[in-house]
């Protein structure tokens, strides 16, 4: 900003005649076009609102080192600049008004009319950089959020990727053992893929891996965890399976594909052979998925739906 700008405040005051502060101001800076008047720091929000104004300016007298009423003031105005005014020449009670967010802090019987001008436009400044930096960090936490979830997920389907799949895995597989529940893992590989990357080509290839991965997230309960292994291959894992929960879970995937998928302009019709393993009787994730592929194998020559027991490979489902 030019300095040379007339500028237009709005002046407040806690424990004092705020109006007294006006005529002050108005004596000593008369570069200052305008100075309103707020009778209270709470209501700065009702008279800023409507108005550009460069900077507040709060008189504190008194009642506890002015915490509540600069607070009151930041809140009102997180947009504008605040300086408090005060006879208090104590550096921590400087200090402690900056800490509470206030953009300067001034003696009054220090602070000239030239003083106060340069104080404001200073404010100005600091407070233009404070949120640019609050800006700068929030896109920066954002981005860092997106990169964290990205380190988590298969960039092609947005499933989870392996190693994100053995954190949580191992996760699931301690909390199930800590409270006695049972945990099952769904081993699916899709029936006839590799033909489809053969005569379609890739591109749709991956467009039905991904369209596979949204139809499969559709059958699965909140907590369920849906990752891809690689190529064709996808393991769940389903967390306090009791009865046949991990049984009817596959069934709900096998009939979600009844319908054929539509990648623009193919109808390609596509079903997952599915193995099912579970805890305790695999005891660790890398059992889970030895034995769930074992039973999948089972299912890709057949039923469609096989589990895994200690006496063998059981075929449960078409």
């Amino acid at each position: 900003m030019n300095k040379q700008e007339n500028l237009r405040i709005v002046v407040t005051a806690v424990g004092g005649d705020v109006s007294v502060l006006r005529k002050r101001i108005a004596r000593i800076a008369p570069r200052i076009s305008e100075v309103a008047i707020c009778e209270s720091p709470t209501l700065l929000r009702e008279v800023t609102r409507f108005n550009d104004y460069h900077a507040v300016i709060l008189d504190w007298h008194s009642g506890e080192w002015g915490t509540e009423a600069v607070a009151a003031a930041v809140k009102a105005c997180p947009m504008i600049p605040l300086i408090v005014v005060s006879n208090a020449s104590e550096a921590q009670v400087s200090e402690h008004m900056l800490r509470l967010g206030a953009q300067d802090y001034l003696v009054k019987r220090e602070t000239n009319g030239g003083q106060l001008v340069r104080a404001i436009h200073h404010a100005i400044e600091r407070k233009r950089l404070d949120i640019q930096l609050k800006t700068t960090l929030g896109e920066l936490g954002q981005a860092n959020a997106r990169l964290r979830s990205l380190a988590l997920k298969d960039t092609l389907t947005g499933a989870l990727n392996r190693r994100a799949f053995f954190a949580i895995g191992n996760q699931m597989l301690a909390r199930a053992r800590r409270h006695g529940r049972r945990l099952a893992l769904l081993y699916c590989d899709l029936d006839g893929f590799k033909q489809i990357n053969d005569n379609l080509g890739h591109a749709v290839g991956d467009a039905v891996l991904k369209a596979f991965c949204e139809r499969c997230a559709q059958t699965l309960r909140r907590g369920d965890s849906l990752a891809r292994l690689g190529g064709d291959e996808f393991v769940i894992l389903l967390e306090a399976v009791g009865g046949d929960v991990a049984l009817e879970t596959a069934k709900r995937i096998r009939a979600a594909f009844e319908q054929p998928l539509h990648v623009e302009p193919h109808f390609i019709h596509l079903r997952p052979s599915i193995g099912l393993a579970r805890f305790p009787e695999c005891d660790s994730i890398d059992a889970l998925i030895a034995c769930a592929d074992q039973a999948m194998y089972v299912a890709k020559r057949g039923p469609g739906i096989a589990s895994y027991a200690a006496e063998g490979v059981e075929r449960l489902h078409h």
